[in-house]
């Protein structure tokens, strides 16, 4: 595999991009709105569960793995490919977000920056609307349990989506890189910024296992002799 050399700076286009949001736009609402419906959420499910069997917890890392594998694909196949009545995703992904935040300079300027990481403030909705019936399905398939354990894994995956790339656009010597294992997984993302690299590698933000599945996870190779 060739070595990629970082990529020539581009003209500034932050400023630009920025500019475009909305006036009344809210940061704090933004991510407070998300994270409390999937506490909410969450909270809720763990409540209805009523004597979990043993097999039944398999439900979390299944829902886990799945999750891991739609972040790859949605990320790889519908925010940098033009897929058919999804091409404004793209857009907004490739033509906002990595023009604002470059391999070179990931770090928020300010709080108003939110709206370029975090989803559209409608996505948890989105999400959740998109789950329930996934849900329903499982619980007539599998178990009353094993389907509120599974959603309530799947609503905790997006929240940790949203923190966890939130974090990845913090600067460098943030406190919160002293969470062991958050720095390596910031680079992972931050080289998947390289517009050489943004198309065929690295489309995990959580945690890499399908760029690992897929060969598609991406680092520097070692300078002989270092």
């Amino acid at each position: 595999m060739a070595v990629h050399e970082p990529a020539p700076p581009r003209p500034p286009r932050r400023a630009e991009i920025a500019a475009r949001i909305p006036r009344g736009y809210s940061p704090a609402l933004h991510l407070a709105a998300p994270t409390a419906l999937g506490a909410l959420v969450l909270a809720a499910a763990v409540r209805l569960l009523d004597a979990v069997e043993a097999v039944e917890l398999l439900a979390v890392p299944a829902t886990l793995l799945l999750a891991f594998a739609f972040e790859w694909w949605a990320h790889r196949s519908v925010l940098h490919r033009r897929a058919p009545l999804l091409g404004g995703l793209c857009e907004r992904h490739e033509r906002e977000h990595h023009l604002a935040f470059t391999a070179d300079d990931m770090a928020l300027r300010s709080a108003r920056e939110l709206w370029l990481v975090l989803m559209p403030p409608y996505s948890a909705l989105l999400v959740l609307a998109l789950l329930l019936p996934l849900a329903a399905g499982a619980g007539l398939v599998f178990s009353r349990d094993a389907a509120l354990l599974g959603l309530a894994t799947a609503m905790a995956f997006f929240v940790s989506y949203e923190w966890m790339h939130l974090a990845y656009h913090l600067p460098p010597d943030s406190p919160v890189y002293r969470v062991p294992g958050l720095a390596r997984l910031r680079e992972h993302h931050r080289r998947h910024h390289d517009p050489r690299l943004m198309k065929r590698w690295n489309f995990n933000v959580t945690v890499p296992v399908f760029d690992v599945v897929h060969g598609t996870r991406w680092s520097p190779r070692p300078r002989s002799g270092a």
